[in-house]
């Protein structure tokens, strides 16, 4: 489920991208797809990025042979995580999965472009 949001703000950000500012004949459309998907990848995991974290804090509970911070479930773990350690809480780690994100989401797009030309080249 955590998967569907993501994927849906990424190739919505790559759409959004490719209306606001088409294509010019002189444009490579790799190099441009890369942009728009690296842009793309940023704005999910900036998004998405607090629901990753309270996965992770319910997947982790327990795990140091504590009773500490037994959730009741996924809305109690937002509510008790804001109120002991405010919004910050939610975005740590956050640089380092956009430095993961960006030339992932990078390659995926520009390697679809290059893919889809050599194919369209065959026809």
């Amino acid at each position: 489920m955590g998967a569907m949001p993501y994927e849906g703000i990424k190739f919505g950000t790559v759409g959004l991208l490719e209306s606001v500012f088409p294509k010019k004949d002189s444009e490579s459309t790799p190099i441009r797809k890369m942009l728009f998907g690296g842009t793309g990848g940023v704005m999910a995991g900036l998004i998405t990025y607090p629901n990753d974290t309270i996965r992770r804090m319910m997947q982790l509970q327990g795990s140091r042979g504590t009773q500490l911070n037994n959730y009741k479930g996924y809305w109690d773990c937002v509510r008790r995580t804001y109120q002991e350690h405010g919004v910050v809480r939610f975005y740590r780690g956050l640089s380092i999965n956009l430095i993961r994100m960006m030339p992932n989401t990078a390659v995926q797009f520009g390697s679809y472009e290059v893919l889809k030309q050599w194919t369209a080249d065959w026809s």
